[in-house]
């Protein structure tokens, strides 16, 4: 990975079983991972770590500096594009992602990794020299905003002496980032990509959009390998931009964790047994279930 990862200072923390969370970029498309963490929280899975790229990032750093679900889920039922983007024609980029900034300060009840309730990476990509890189630490809203400049429609966002996109080019689920952090068991939500439309493109961001998506689609076997399971929830219908689809988007994320409920549980009482945590330190619930 890049050299602005290293080892998050909560890891050596953790005290008991759980599973780490790599959730995958694709815009509106991303509110599934809020129905993931929905039916995680309400079966009381615990959560070791989460790795973000793009609108994961944003969702998986909300919830991982303690903001409740509740209030996410109500945030993100009424966001639309205008608030996280403003159109602003340049060299680099159609649109500034300058707004997001504000979100995080509306929701997070943190905008400093050291001060995660969930050890946290985020993941971009350098345009210099194509790598990965993952934050860790320092303050969070650069790293998000790098991690969510999708180019061509956003401007690349300077960190440093890198110039930094979208994490989904190099990381489009970012499972190794998640097993970078500490997680024995990773679980990964992959958004999919887009492919309903058949016609020729009709814009540059077009053209952008389904280049990216033809990469992506060869890089699943990359990200796959680092993954004990994955989910996917079925919103192949749903354009990047439809942010009023979002109840629909939480429902699939929601329909798919509730389909590997128990696949999950297994995961969880598998590392239980693998790190030879004592029984009362992972609910007598979760081990029931899982080896059912």
């Amino acid at each position: 990975m890049s050299p602005e990862a290293g080892p998050a200072p909560h890891v050596a923390q953790r005290r008991g079983p759980g599973i780490g969370l790599a959730l995958g970029g694709g815009f509106a498309r991303g509110f599934a991972h809020l129905g993931v963490l929905q039916v995680l929280e309400q079966n009381h899975i615990p959560i070791s770590c989460i790795a973000g790229t793009s609108v994961g990032s944003i969702l998986g750093a909300a919830y991982a500096s303690g903001a409740p679900l509740a209030k996410i889920l109500a945030v993100c039922r009424n966001l639309r594009f205008r608030d996280i983007a403003r159109w602003r024609v340049s060299r680099l980029g159609l649109a500034s992602n300058y707004r997001l900034a504000d979100l995080i300060e509306q929701v997070f009840e943190s905008c400093d990794f050291e001060r995660m309730k969930i050890p946290l990476a985020v993941v971009a990509t350098d345009l210099s020299t194509g790598d990965p890189v993952v934050f860790t630490h320092g303050n969070l809203v650069d790293a998000i905003r790098a991690s969510c400049a999708y180019p061509g429609l956003f401007e690349p966002v300077e960190i440093g002496t890198r110039c930094l996109v979208d994490g989904g080019l190099v990381a489009q689920v970012p499972t190794q980032a998640a097993r970078e952090l500490g997680a024995k068991r990773v679980v990964a939500v992959s958004l999919g990509v887009q492919d309903r439309y058949r016609k020729p493109p009709t814009n540059v961001f077009q053209v952008v959009a389904r280049a990216v998506s033809a990469a992506q689609k060869n890089q699943s076997e990359s990200w796959e390998r680092h993954a004990d399971l994955v989910l996917r929830p079925s919103m192949a219908t749903m354009a990047w931009d439809e942010f009023e689809r979002a109840g629909e988007a939480i429902e699939a994320g929601i329909a798919a964790a509730t389909r590997a409920l128990s696949r999950i549980q297994r995961l969880l009482a598998s590392e239980a047994a693998t790190t030879r945590v004592p029984v009362e330190q992972a609910t007598q619930t979760q081990l029931a279930e899982a080896l059912r």
